[in-house]
């Protein structure tokens, strides 16, 4: 057993285990939802984030590894990967609830009308039937309004930030970037939680849980940073890092109601949520397990599943109406029903266009590759030097 290389960790292509934490993330959050009391010990709210962590770490380092490969940050190839990956689904869903409602006659009475200005430029975290309980299916979408706002300003820093900057100054410039980001929210007076459901929605806290993903992957991308976190690539290092956030994540609940802390409850979090990210991305039996091809299917399908949770709870509350109660049997129902349709989502959708993205870049990179062999200067043709008579002549 021995520590992880910085070599190895760079040519890593995919991260399984960081697969396996989205189906855990997910599936706690439907088990919140719909698995009753039984299971507020899984404080499965915070599945949430995880996620945030897992997107701010993955975004990262895929756009510091295009800056290493090409020279440059695509901030175009960038947002087309995401609207390849992040709209299909989501107009998909989207769509599928409105023609639901609206056959029912329910389009008005969920809001939808004032709930589409939403839902369709991403601030859903500020739709108003939050606040007076007008349940349209999809307002468990309010962090996708975080992200996609979060995305929108993340590659262009560190595409500024990038420019002209040498490796070694990088990780300091990228580390107060963060720190920077971090700070935003106490001017805003965004950071105040208290205690229950609405105010987190629009917490800019969020913010601050996706920019510990990045600082992380800055630090673990640039050598003297993951030096400093190579000791817990260790196997044996997991084993405390595993059991101390899985202590604090099942007690989270509880403390977040009875210390009242709850601002620095999800930092601390964040970084519970860095450390474990650390562990899973090192070779060890806890990135095994969570590369294994269930939890890897999961995972895979794991953003169409979260954004399905509501219209499927209502439909099988319809359809078998012992199952409003919520309870672990509605919960397991509403998991495996949603799994069945975002595995077609994920076929049928989610693939194909991002494939469709990637064919969009690579043509993209074609022609910007033409271009610059085009405005390159012809190299002055070399004669070859005649051959001596000798070496000619006949024998």
């Amino acid at each position: 057993m021995r520590t992880m290389s910085h070599e190895d960790y760079l040519g890593m292509r995919r991260f399984p285990g960081l697969d396996g934490l989205r189906a855990i993330a997910a599936t706690m959050v439907i088990f919140f939802h719909f698995g009753g009391r039984n299971w507020t010990w899984l404080s499965g709210w915070v599945g949430v984030y995880l996620f945030f962590v897992l997107s701010g770490f993955l975004i990262t380092t895929l756009l510091l590894r295009e800056q290493d490969r090409t020279g440059r940050i695509s901030l175009s190839n960038f947002y087309i990967r995401r609207v390849f990956r992040i709209l299909p689904p989501y107009l998909v869903i989207l769509g599928g609830i409105v023609a639901f409602v609206a056959l029912r006659g329910e389009f008005h009475a969920r809001d939808f009308p004032n709930a589409l200005k939403f839902y369709l430029t991403f601030l859903n975290e500020f739709l108003p039937s939050f606040t007076n309980g007008t349940d349209n299916f999809f307002s468990g979408s309010w962090t996708l309004g975080i992200e996609e706002k979060f995305y929108l300003v993340w590659p262009f820093l560190l595409v500024f930030l990038g420019i002209g900057a040498a490796k070694r100054k990088f990780l300091l410039v990228g580390a107060a970037m963060v720190v920077l980001l971090a700070l935003v929210p106490l001017t805003t007076g965004g950071w105040l939680l208290h205690g229950a459901n609405v105010p987190i929605y629009r917490s800019t806290v969020h913010y601050f849980i996706l920019a510990a993903g990045c600082l992380l992957a800055i630090l673990l991308h640039y050598r003297r940073g993951y030096a400093l976190l190579k000791p817990l690539t260790h196997p044996l290092a997991a084993i405390p890092i595993v059991v101390g956030f899985v202590v604090f994540h099942t007690n989270l609940d509880t403390l977040w109601n009875e210390t009242g802390q709850n601002l620095w409850l999800l930092v601390a979090y964040a970084f519970a949520a860095m450390l474990l990210l650390i562990v899973l991305v090192s070779p060890g039996p806890a990135r095994w397990l969570m590369g294994t091809a269930p939890l890897r299917f999961v995972g895979e399908r794991s953003y169409s599943l979260y954004l399905l949770q509501g219209p499927v709870h209502f439909v099988v509350i319809q359809a078998v109406p012992g199952l409003a109660r919520n309870h672990t049997t509605s919960a397991v129902v509403v998991f495996l029903v949603g799994l069945a349709i975002a595995d077609l989502i994920h076929r049928w959708v989610e693939k194909p266009l991002i494939d469709v993205g990637k064919r969009i870049i690579a043509r993209k990179e074609a022609r910007r590759a033409e271009r610059e062999a085009a405005r390159r200067p012809a190299e002055p043709r070399v004669e070859a030097e005649p051959a001596p008579a000798a070496a000619t002549s006949a024998p």
